[in-house]
């Protein structure tokens, strides 16, 4: 009986959780941020106040899911990942609420979204005001954005499977995050998040959690940097050697836990 009424209280808490999340997010989208703008400060330091707000917000979003009851979360190596400084936050992509995450522990990111988030009813506007990148972009513009977020001190968050991952199926990355990071010389800080029980993954409603609370696991993993791959004559084959370095990483800790 316990055990049902546990179960109950953490479907209730994670629809809670999702309508907070959307519906907060298009609320926040046509009050808040646009009298945040009224203060008419250039581009770059408006976007950069965007972030940190967006941050506050979601670290008080996890902690809110946290007292309801309806997750854990531990991090590791938090230091790591919260002193920021322009750096490719590289990620595997296990659930849905994966950049919610990472943004509740950065404080200032940016992230590559879908062209579907950035015209979501619901996030698209806090997608605009803070300024994210869309997937969709010519790549020299694409270059450019991820520069200038970079050089302003933002950490840019990119899931190079580009799609949350099948469970049960092999990390498989694009090879578009290690591309950007050769042609702007941009390091990378690795991050694996794990979920267990799985939770919240690809093919699946949001109201078919497991029968435990899930704990989700983030983990700072190495610092790479790409000078080493720099001196690959064809830059098409310093893009494939440092890709199948990423995707190596991920696949071996996937398996020894």
């Amino acid at each position: 009986m316990r055990k049902q009424i546990s179960y109950c209280w953490r479907l209730f808490g994670t629809g809670l959780g999702f309508a907070l999340l959307f519906g907060g997010g298009a609320v926040l989208a046509i009050t808040f941020f646009p009298l945040l703008a009224l203060k008419r400060t250039p581009v770059a330091e408006q976007a950069a106040l965007n972030q940190r707000v967006i941050h506050a917000i979601f670290k008080l979003y996890v902690a809110f899911l946290r007292a309801l009851g309806v997750l854990s979360v531990t991090v590791e190596n938090r230091a790591i990942l919260a002193k920021g400084g322009g750096r490719i936050i590289i990620a595997n992509h296990p659930t849905l609420i994966d950049v919610v995450l990472l943004m509740a522990i950065l404080p200032r990111a940016q992230c590559i979204v879908k062209k579907e988030l950035w015209s979501s009813p619901y996030l698209g506007g806090v997608m605009r005001y803070a300024g994210y990148i869309r997937n969709d972009l010519a790549f020299e513009e694409l270059l450019r954005a991820c520069r200038a977020s970079l050089a302003a001190g933002s950490d840019l968050i990119v899931f190079p499977e580009g799609t949350r991952t099948s469970p049960g199926a092999p990390v498989r990355f694009k090879r578009g995050s290690a591309r950007i990071a050769l042609f702007l010389k941009a390091n990378m800080q690795l991050v694996k998040i794990e979920c267990t029980p799985l939770a919240l993954v690809k093919g699946e409603a949001w109201w078919k959690i497991p029968p435990k609370k899930p704990l989700f696991t983030i983990k700072a993993g190495p610092y790479v940097e790409v000078g080493s791959h720099l001196e690959y004559e064809y830059h098409s084959l310093a893009t494939r050697q440092l890709n199948r370095k990423l995707e190596g990483y991920f696949a071996e800790s996937s398996v020894h836990g």
